[in-house]
């Protein structure tokens, strides 16, 4: 994702992350990213949402491990995880009147949507 932020020309782009607050500066350092970035700590946007949680045979699955070998590969640094792994994620697009115009929810960490997709759906 953060290697296509600019195809997203006008569009606000908003990361939310159930990291504590007071951790959302090393979290926006660590990605690399120049965009908001807001704390849901109690998971309550990922609930309303439906992102589920993951098992940890799914979340540690081939695939993962192929992304994550992927990620070395390009020259990545990966560290040890600070949150939930087994909490899934969504992958929303919301329109200027506030409805949801897409929504994506990977069964995995490993399974995102294309960044295609989100960028068809914005307004």
């Amino acid at each position: 994702m953060r290697d296509h932020l600019a195809e997203f020309n006008d569009a606000t782009v908003v990361i939310v992350t159930f990291a504590a607050p007071h951790r959302l500066g090393a979290y926006r350092e660590h990605l690399g990213i120049d965009c908001a970035v807001l704390s849901d700590p109690e998971l309550k946007l990922y609930q309303l949402l439906g992102a589920g949680r993951a098992t940890r045979r799914r979340v540690w699955s081939r695939s993962t491990l192929r992304m994550y070998a992927r990620l070395l590969r390009q020259g990545r640094r990966l560290s040890r995880p600070t949150e939930d792994v087994n909490q899934l994620g969504a992958d929303v697009v919301v329109g200027r009147d506030g409805r949801i115009r897409y929504l994506a929810l990977p069964p995995g960490p490993d399974a995102r949507p294309p960044v295609g997709n989100l960028i068809a759906a914005l307004d």
